[in-house]
């Protein structure tokens, strides 16, 4: 593990903590809100459907079809990292039940997409996305990949503001909880030579497969805007998983 990798790990949870305790004021996490999903309303509502999307799910098991093949062990991780991920972001939601923006600011809020009011901290497509981001900015051990990775990660989690259907406040926590379940899955992806038995990466294999054959017939994500988007992924994971002949070996 290279010198830079712990600040890389570590360093952005910390940032997002410290973000988190004035946006704990309701009036400024509004505040916040109104400013940030007016100005980037100007760009195209397709624009943000497309990089909200890449938080869905079913999308991001699609896009592990791009390593599974060169590394199976980051697929792991992100699939083990999943567990506490989904307990974490959807106990805060059960538990906390806290009101989306359009329930409280109504038409003052740009929305694309569907008009949730529901369950909005933490935002479980934030969450999503640094799962994969953590896995990545820690199985790769690049630090030019890991600027490209917390960039895009940090552009899906924005867009949940620019849909209208988070707060801030849902962003920062979205990315706390998905930054410590990838690093779990890291560890435990570690400890475990699942990775290297041919038949839980038959399974692993399998299921994405099965999540991309999904998004590409019948899916909706809820941003009607983002389905061509959806599946031109698709179609790129199945060819790129189905060609023939090319593994990178693990880094050291």
């Amino acid at each position: 593990m290279s010198r830079s990798q712990p600040i890389a790990l570590w360093l952005l949870p910390a940032l997002a903590l410290l973000a988190m305790l004035p946006m704990s004021d309701p009036a400024r996490n509004q505040a916040l809100f109104l400013a940030l999903n007016h100005a980037v309303a100007q760009l195209p509502d397709v624009f943000w459907s497309d990089l909200t999307v890449l938080g869905d799910t079913l999308v991001a098991l699609t896009l592990l079809l791009f390593f599974l093949r060169r590394r199976p062990d980051l697929a792991l991780a992100v699939l083990l990292a999943s567990l506490p991920a989904t307990l974490l972001s959807h106990g805060l939601k059960d538990g906390l039940d806290m009101a989306r923006p359009y329930a409280v600011l109504g038409d003052q809020v740009h929305v694309i997409g569907r008009f949730l009011t529901a369950g909005s901290f933490p935002s479980g497509h934030t969450t999503t996305t640094f799962v994969l981001a953590a896995v990545l900015v820690g199985g790769l051990r690049s630090t030019s990949a890991t600027l490209w990775i917390l960039f895009a990660a940090l552009l899906v989690g924005f867009s949940r503001i620019a849909v209208g259907a988070h707060w801030p406040l849902d962003v920062l926590g979205g990315m706390l909880c998905g930054w410590a379940s990838g690093l779990l899955g890291l560890y435990w992806a570690g400890k475990v030579d699942w990775a290297a038995r041919p038949r839980v990466v038959l399974g692993m294999r399998l299921l994405l497969l099965g999540c991309a054959g999904a998004l590409l017939l019948d899916y909706n994500s809820g941003y009607p805007l983002a389905r061509p988007f959806e599946l031109l992924l698709a179609v790129t994971a199945l060819a790129i998983h189905l060609l023939p002949g090319w593994r990178m070996e693990k880094a050291a």
